[in-house]
């Protein structure tokens, strides 16, 4: 559980953090959710225990949520754009960073489209998986593990000439810097684990 929190504390913000930074009641966030303009929460935590003190012992019951770092900017927005608005702009911004990554030689259409996409950012996916919750994270993480995964057919391959390792080297480098570093109990099934610190074992020469 301490693992968990000092996870949380340090890579998300608390739902209460979140609200005082954009100015925002509980109510207000939960009826953007509901309309479908901002993110649920990438992490829920359930808590029913007690608390003890000098004035005794009180069982306590409820539930904590966090948000990715970039929720906060992203609410910012939503207060003044409706559900379609924002969809529009959040394919903009993911469009144009696989623009970007295209001139680079990196980027591969990730396998979801746009539409899963936006799906999975409302459920509050890529606060999980991605190192801040931004737009630009999210495309090049689906970019970075496809192209990962068809460099080395789901690391099928044995060998990979020189220039692939090369074009592997930089994909994997990416992927390492957008993707989240996932909590201790997500870690092992991670994308992290398979497609970052797997393929360096195994074509990189190097260590997790």
């Amino acid at each position: 559980m301490r693992a968990l929190l000092d996870y949380l504390n340090t890579c998300c913000l608390s739902e209460s953090q979140l609200l005082f930074r954009c100015g925002l009641t509980p109510e207000r966030l939960e009826a953007l959710q509901r309309e479908g303009r901002a993110p649920l929460p990438s992490y829920r935590l359930r808590c029913a225990g007690a608390v003890t003190s000098f004035f005794g012992e009180h069982a306590l019951e409820g539930e904590l949520a966090w948000y990715p770092q970039a929720m906060a900017e992203w609410l910012i927005a939503a207060e003044h754009a409706d559900a379609a608005a924002l969809r529009a702009h959040f394919e903009r911004r993911y469009r144009a960073e696989l623009a970007r990554l295209t001139e680079q030689g990196l980027a591969v259409e990730p396998a979801g489209g746009l539409d899963e996409e936006w799906a999975h950012f409302l459920a509050g996916t890529y606060g999980v998986c991605t190192r801040h919750g931004r737009v630009e994270q999210i495309a090049a993480k689906g970019a970075m593990v496809a192209l990962i995964d068809r460099l080395t057919e789901r690391q099928a391959r044995v060998s990979l000439p020189a220039p692939e390792l090369a074009l592997l080297r930089r994909a994997v480098d990416l992927l390492d810097e957008v993707e989240a570093w996932f909590a201790p109990h997500e870690r092992a099934a991670s994308s992290r684990a398979r497609c970052v610190d797997g393929v360096r074992r195994r074509y990189l020469g190097g260590g997790a």
